[in-house]
């Protein structure tokens, strides 16, 4: 089988670090999409190449995938990590201007990618997307209502995508994270109000600790191969029990 191609947002950091870092050790070719400068992977010179990115911005992404295409020619599969977290308070709390930025991030960030990468992907075998959701997309969170709402959001989208793109052979999957080593989960840890409910999830582990984010990049990485093939549309939470209790 030819080396896939394959398109991570979020990859400087977190998750879509480690989810490149997966895929280029796999054999794949792959390029990450983040607004922050991304570490080199030594050994991957040639398997990984950088483009800087607005997910949230039509024109920043559509000027991204032209340069993904002049590199990649076609996409086998897509990860949409890219998000942002954030203490907004209560929705009299939240600012418009707030709700909006979590939004466009979380939720519209992954349908403008999508809407851009998708053409590329038509008629290639084994074709896959995953989006990154979490489990504040299957629960509700104190001070975190646009978040929730995004992320439920992208539970949403990840369900309509599938019943559409099942004729184009693409499929369309997302995890939900719970608690996840991320430098997100250590941002939130260090704000005043928002570390109470970092530290309410901790206690809703199951495993009592954050996950490194190799296992979530893990599950991902199955939902992208061929052990996944006849899953679409699936909602899969990697969050030690959180969702469970």
């Amino acid at each position: 089988m030819t080396a896939p191609s394959v398109v991570v947002t979020g990859a400087a950091s977190g998750i879509g670090r480690a989810v490149t870092e997966l895929c280029l050790a796999r054999g794949a070719q792959v390029v990450g999409l983040d607004l922050g400068p991304d570490e080199p992977h030594p050994g991957y010179e040639d398997s990984f190449f950088a483009v800087r990115a607005d997910v949230s911005d039509e024109a920043s992404v559509s000027a991204a995938v032209e340069k993904v295409l002049a590199k990649l020619g076609g996409v086998d599969w897509l990860v949409n990590c890219a998000g942002i977290g954030g203490y907004t308070g209560d929705v009299t709390e939240t600012s418009p201007a707030a709700w909006r930025r979590v939004l466009e991030v979380n939720l519209t960030g992954a349908y403008l990618v999508s809407r851009a990468v998708l053409p590329a992907m038509r008629g290639r075998p084994g074709a896959a997307i995953v989006h990154v959701s979490s489990q504040y997309g299957m629960a509700g969170g104190a001070g975190f209502p646009a978040y929730c709402a995004a992320k439920a959001g992208v539970i949403g989208l990840t369900r309509a995508m599938a019943v559409d793109h099942a004729p184009d052979g693409i499929r369309v999957n997302c995890v939900c994270p719970g608690p996840t080593d991320t430098p997100m989960l250590s941002r939130s840890d260090r704000d005043e109000t928002g570390g109470r409910e970092a530290e309410r999830v901790r206690e809703r582990n199951l495993f009592g600790e954050p996950a490194p984010p190799q296992d979530v990049a893990e599950v991902i990485g199955f939902l992208l191969g061929s052990g996944a093939a006849s899953m679409t549309g699936a909602v899969v939470p990697v969050d030690g029990g959180w969702t469970a209790g």
